[in-house]
């Protein structure tokens, strides 16, 4: 953890120096614009950091790209600022390790150097995020693979980081991590130190692949067991252009991409009790072509298997959401609420800023079409923030992993700026909830 109080000095130092140069450069009157070059400062040196360190700084880093409530938001549309690009940068561009210690990892795992284990090798990877990179491979008969190796050491060091609360707090995301509970901050270092275990993440494609088998739109990459182990992951190589890329197509792309995103984010938990908790934009393939477009969901580190009594409380609170009348669906909603233990004290549900919370959960389901903006995602964990600051709601243990998901899913569809029909696509998911009639 000495490691990791040392970078959070070093951001905080460069964003005093920002401060200290506008101080003697420029009107210090204390204005966005003025908070927009220290939040820069301070999210350049985070990169900086995260690419030294990996690991856990990395995975703040990453977290800070897309959270929707940073201050690093693009001033204008399409053109986002530098220090919130470097961060981005860190979703799949972190400095490679060398080829040598790659292959050292993959012969301690599986018994042989890589160029013995496949047909075909590239040295150099396709990508590299907070815990290991991917390289790419084929087989005797031409399969392409994915293969993804743990960065030798990763392990203790993202161990150590987890064992400082204040390090998870971050992971939740914005300044959520500040309403967490023992249970809840336990619940999340878990999750994130499960990472590292290739094992239970194969365990976990399998799991994902067999529940949306056969789906058009909604891709999973399939485990090559035999060639996989602790450290080492080989997977069918997915094909497809990254979430930014995505992001700069047309809307029929972005609208088509997100409905895959969305039915997989709720009906995953909601349908199949499997959740992907760490929906980092970095992990998305999308893949269009004259047959469709499919998105590739890449990366089950942070993978959970929701009990029936969950997932049941979570159907029950959209199937509020989705209720056409009004009050009984208010009702619902806030039942379930009770029940998965996020609702804290009753009184709360008269304030404003409780009301306004609910507001922007439901806001998309509400209409028959919602243009889903990077606005309202900031809306959305803005408000968020606020309910937990005011105590009313909380994130419990058995919430904690749905709702940071959620929250990190509202930022990626930001991305994409989708207008859809939500309402009826997560009726087709999870159904009305009405009982059939007689």
């Amino acid at each position: 953890m000495a490691d990791e109080r040392k970078a959070e000095r070093r951001v905080g130092l460069a964003r005093f120096w920002a401060r200290a140069r506008q101080v003697l450069t420029t009107d210090p009157t204390g204005s966005d614009e003025d908070d927009l070059v220290v939040e820069e400062a301070g999210a350049t040196a985070l990169a900086d950091e995260a690419r030294k360190r990996r690991g856990g700084t990395a995975k703040v880093a990453q977290l800070a790209a897309y959270d929707p409530l940073g201050q690093l938001a693009p001033r204008e549309e399409g053109a986002p600022a530098a220090g919130r690009a470097a961060l981005a940068s860190l979703w799949d561009r972190m400095p490679a390790i060398n080829a040598a210690e790659v292959a050292a990892v993959i012969e301690a795992d599986l018994g042989d150097s890589p160029e013995r284990l496949f047909a075909s090798w590239d040295r150099a990877p396709l990508a590299a995020a907070s815990l290991g990179q991917v390289h790419a491979a084929t087989s005797a008969d031409g399969a392409r693979y994915a293969v993804k190796v743990q960065y030798p050491g990763i392990a203790a060091a993202l161990t150590a980081d987890a064992e400082s609360t204040d390090f998870v707090r971050r992971l939740a995301g914005s300044e959520v991590g500040r309403a967490l509970d023992d249970a809840a901050i336990a619940e999340l270092r878990a999750a994130v130190i499960g990472e590292l275990d290739y094992r239970a993440e194969a365990a976990a494609l399998a799991r994902f692949g067999a529940a949306w088998a056969g789906d058009a739109a909604i891709r999973i990459p399939a485990v090559i067991a035999e060639r996989s182990g602790a450290r080492v992951l080989t997977m069918s190589r997915a094909p497809g252009i990254s979430l930014v890329e995505a992001a700069r197509a047309s809307a029929e792309v972005r609208n088509a991409a997100a409905t895959a995103i969305v039915r997989f984010a709720w009906g995953s938990p909601l349908r199949h009790n499997l959740l992907n908790a760490d929906p980092n934009p970095g992990n998305y393939l999308v893949d269009a072509d004259g047959d469709g477009v499919r998105v590739w969901f890449l990366d089950f580190g942070c993978a959970v298997t929701l009990d029936e009594r969950a997932a049941a409380d979570d159907r029950e609170l959209w199937w509020g959401v989705l209720d056409v009348d009004g009050q009984s669906g208010a009702e619902r909603f806030r039942m379930a609420l009770a029940r998965q233990g996020v609702l804290r004290r009753a009184a709360s549900l008269a304030t404003t800023v409780h009301r306004d919370w609910e507001r922007a959960v439901a806001a998309p389901f509400r209409d028959k079409s919602f243009h889903w903006t990077r606005a309202y995602a900031a809306e959305l964990t803005d408000a968020t923030r606020r309910a937990l600051a005011a105590g009313g709601i909380g994130l419990p243990a058995r919430a904690v992993m749905l709702w940071r998901a959620r929250l990190g899913v509202a930022s990626v569809l930001g991305m994409l700026e989708p207008t859809l029909p939500f309402r009826q696509i997560l009726q087709d998911v999870i159904g009305t909830g009405r009982a059939a009639l007689r």
